[in-house]
């Protein structure tokens, strides 16, 4: 337990600290300050009470009182005759102040005569202070005009409470203080300064047009905060501007120890992870993006490819995912055959080689927002992202872009589906592809799907056939598409 350090000579400490100061120089210490300080004490009480037959004094303010003191300065040095200058207060020209205007040579007249430097309301106020001047100069002599500027006190100077009101009207034609101008004055130049903005009515914004027969989703969803209707259309034109910088070119002439069916396996076992984790869809397609760009720049060796691809799953975590896993579980998941540092030094290799730019647009978005758009069931949609899923591993479709592909998947799956118009105005439109510009894409995309099954390949294959994904792997693929 811890306890303080002892003190020396500590005494009790006496209630009342002024009496033990030491004595004034040439008086004694003793008894006999007891008795003098009694009598100040009776002293002041006695000059604290009230005589008789007088009445009590009105309570002021701290201010008054110093009003009192200086004008009880003034009465008492004319009564001795030997008058000193008291120093002038200066007023201010924003400032209305009371001035006490002297009714004799011994006595000072109570009865202030109120003056103002700014004119207000015009000539009614110049006739009012003239006469309250006429007046003061016929009650006083001369050599007491000569003090009406002299004599001002402290409190004088404040404005009453009476006054705000007429100061506040007459600031517009002050001399020099329309400078100091603020909102609350109420200043005539107030409407010049401030402007007031254009109230927009949304009844009368330009708004495009839809063709015939396309439905305005964006409008429907107009009450949902999280569709974000009014910006959707323009967000997803700057991703299809966005995949100009992200087009992938076919590496594998160019990587010596790479092959296709080693990628396709890679991104197999990148599906695992993605399941075994729980991550976003988002993040799967962002990880399989970056290894393509990653692959595309760099010559690489085959016992780095699964590094690369855990590390390209790692940075796509923390660009997508709330709470991303840690580096020893990705560590762990490929068999501790890289340490932490290896796949941090990978990682800094891999942001460096893609500019840290990771808003690359995926495919899954695109199609997340086609389907939404033509208002596809769950049970269809799953069924279209297991086809765009399955072409990630498909080596022939990595330099197509991500906004045709999710049309043609989607289109494949309403062909599949049996849909009686595969191809609305409404997809038309939101996804900006006409049917023929995704019919050569949509046949290779039903090739895919009609190959059988390879035993090495078979995680995507196997989820999509759980019960929570509507068992869509089942669905027999047909040989000839109705298109």
């Amino acid at each position: 337990m811890n306890t303080r350090p002892a003190t020396r000579g500590l005494t009790a400490r006496p209630q009342n600290e002024n009496l033990t100061r030491p004595p004034l120089p040439g008086r004694a210490h003793g008894p006999s300050m007891a008795v003098d300080k009694a009598k100040v004490l009776t002293l002041k009480r006695k000059a604290e009470g009230v005589p008789e037959g007088t009445k009590a004094p009105k309570k002021r303010s701290a201010l008054g009182e110093i009003t009192n003191a200086i004008e009880k300065k003034l009465i008492d040095s004319k009564k001795g005759g030997d008058a000193k200058k008291v120093p002038r207060l200066k007023r201010s020209r924003s400032t209305v102040s009371l001035i006490k205007v002297a009714a004799g040579k011994a006595t000072i007249n109570k009865e202030a005569v109120q003056l103002s430097s700014i004119r207000v309301k015009g000539e009614k106020l110049a006739e009012v202070q003239t006469k309250d001047l006429s007046k003061a100069a016929g009650e006083g002599s001369k050599s007491h005009s000569k003090d009406l500027t002299k004599d001002v006190s402290f409190c004088d100077m404040l404005p009453s409470s009476l006054e705000t009101a007429s100061s506040q009207e007459s600031k517009g034609s002050m001399d020099d203080s329309a400078l100091y101008i603020t909102a609350s004055e109420g200043s005539p130049l107030q409407a010049k300064v401030v402007m007031k903005m254009p109230v927009l009515d949304e009844t009368t914004e330009t708004k495009e047009e839809l063709p015939e027969g396309v439905e305005d989703f964006d409008q429907e969803m107009k009450e949902d905060p999280t569709a974000v209707a009014n910006y959707a259309n323009h967000i997803f034109k700057y991703y299809r501007e966005r995949e100009k910088k992200f087009v992938i070119e076919k590496y594998i002439e160019r990587q010596p120890d790479v092959m296709r069916s080693m990628r396709a396996i890679l991104v197999d076992w990148m599906v695992e992870v993605q399941e075994s984790f729980e991550l976003n869809h988002e993040t799967l397609y962002l990880g399989v993006k970056i290894l393509d760009l990653y692959l595309t720049r760099v010559i690489i060796k085959r016992d780095t490819l699964q590094l690369i691809g855990s590390t390209a799953l790692f940075i796509a975590c923390k660009f997508d995912e709330r709470t991303p896993p840690y580096v020893d579980d990705f560590l762990y998941i490929c068999d501790d055959a890289y340490n932490r540092k290896e796949l941090l030094a990978m990682e800094i290799k891999i942001l460096k080689e893609i500019e840290f730019d990771l808003g690359v647009p995926l495919s899954y978005r695109f199609l997340r927002r086609y389907a939404r758009c033509a208002k596809v069931g769950m049970e269809d949609l799953t069924f279209t992202r297991y086809i765009l899923e399955m072409s990630l591993m498909d080596y022939d479709l990595i330099d197509c872009s991500d906004s045709a592909l999710a049309a043609a998947a989607l289109l494949l799956s309403r062909c599949i589906k049996g849909e009686e118009v595969p191809w609305t105005a409404t997809l038309e439109y939101y996804s900006g592809y006409k049917m023929e510009d995704i019919y050569h894409l949509t046949q290779m995309l039903h090739s895919m799907m009609c190959q059988p099954p390879k035993e090495h390949l078979s995680t995507i294959r196997n989820k999509y056939s759980h019960k929570v994904f509507y068992e869509v792997a089942k669905i027999p693929i047909p040989e000839k598409l109705p298109l």
